[in-house]
């Protein structure tokens, strides 16, 4: 009896086996989607098509050269007739455009369709600063987690406790996905724009109108500088003080009054005397990094609190003010308020959006700035 189970069992999957295998051969339809290193002729290798069809094929027209040039993320439809003969094959572009080469009676013909505009559901909501940015975002209806979005992708251009002035607006627009889609501020003279996007890689950032992130790169040193005279140490014998003390910056040995130059964009937080630091800037980069600079002789006349500066700003000049044994600048880099070694830590460099994905970016921008 248990024989004969199993011999029945063993048909089953025998039966089960073999219509799987009907199944696919009957469907002959077979789809890539582009990874690093691919191209047709791996692909024709795993449908059992031959390198002579595929250079037949690219020769036909200029139009089937192009498939010579695939880009990560876009997608092949391979077809096959019964017989496993070449039937079709259709390549989807990342912004949905679809080129298809049929082959009929040896020959090849050509085919084109242009995307469809899917228009996504946008809402906008205003936020008219009356108060502070938290309250008035909170009273129109906000979340917590989209204002810190917001707060997070304009930091980077934008003082959230001094640049705001009652009746400044911010235009928040939503996709229905958990950040906003768009984040747009005016002021009587100050507009910034950021617009969300997903790249091929999955990586999704804010961009200004022109594909660039938001936040800036940050220079290699503040200063033309003679040598390094103390690095970032956690033992450092004091000079002065005569015992061995953490030193969680780099000490930059230079002529008295070399100019000193902001290594980002940022806003000046501190502009003042600060004990043994002596003369001293410290500057806001974004939500997440702050730059302080020590012993100056003397500040910029420009710098005041709370303005915005540039990536290679003259700041300061260096000095030997506070506890200091000679002319330096002491340099300090924090991120989330953590001291980091500036020498070492991998700062955010500023990037753009690749050419390939630019069109459907500014398309993205375009449908958002059309909603509001």
């Amino acid at each position: 009896m248990f024989r004969f189970f199993s011999t029945v069992l063993m048909l089953a999957a025998l039966l089960a086996g073999t219509n799987a295998a009907l199944a696919a051969s009957q469907n002959n339809e077979y789809h890539f989607t582009v990874k690093p290193g691919d191209s047709l002729s791996k692909y024709f290798y795993k449908t059992g098509l031959s390198s002579r069809l595929l250079a037949n094929l690219l020769s036909a027209s200029r139009q089937n050269q192009r498939l010579n040039y695939l880009k990560i993320g876009e997608k092949i439809i391979i077809k096959l007739h019964a017989n496993k003969h070449f039937k079709s094959l259709s390549h989807l572009s990342r912004n949905q455009a679809i080129f298809n080469v049929s082959l009929v009676d040896n020959r090849f013909f050509n085919s084109s369709k242009k995307p469809q505009k899917h228009t996504r559901a946008l809402s906008t909501t205003q936020v008219t600063i009356n108060r502070s940015f938290g309250y008035d975002a909170q009273k129109a209806g906000l979340s917590l987690s989209t204002i810190s979005a917001v707060v997070e992708a304009l930091s980077w251009g934008l003082n959230f406790n001094s640049d705001l002035r009652k009746g400044d607006r911010f235009f928040i627009v939503s996709d229905g996905s958990k950040n906003p889609a768009g984040i747009i501020y005016k002021s009587a003279n100050k507009r910034i724009e950021a617009f969300s996007y997903q790249t091929v890689r999955g990586r999704n950032k804010y961009y200004d109108r022109h594909g660039y992130t938001l936040n800036a790169s940050f220079l290699k040193a503040p200063l033309k500088y003679k040598r390094i005279s103390s690095k970032f140490q956690l033992k450092r014998f004091h000079p002065i003080l005569k015992t061995y003390r953490p030193h969680r910056a780099v000490d930059y040995a230079a002529d008295y009054g070399t100019p000193v130059h902001s290594t980002a964009d940022g806003i000046v937080k501190f502009k003042n005397y600060k004990g043994a630091l002596g003369k001293v800037i410290i500057l806001q980069h974004g939500a997440n990094y702050t730059t302080v600079y020590a012993h100056l002789s003397s500040y910029a006349r420009s710098l005041h609190k709370g303005r915005a500066v540039k990536k290679g700003q003259i700041i300061g000049y260096v000095g030997s003010t506070g506890r200091s044994t000679g002319n330096h600048l002491h340099y300090e880099l924090r991120h989330k308020g953590e001291r980091k070694n500036p020498l070492t830590h991998k700062l955010p460099k500023q990037q753009k959006i690749s050419a390939d994905e630019l069109g459907r970016f500014r398309a993205q921008v375009n449908e958002i700035l059309d909603s509001l």
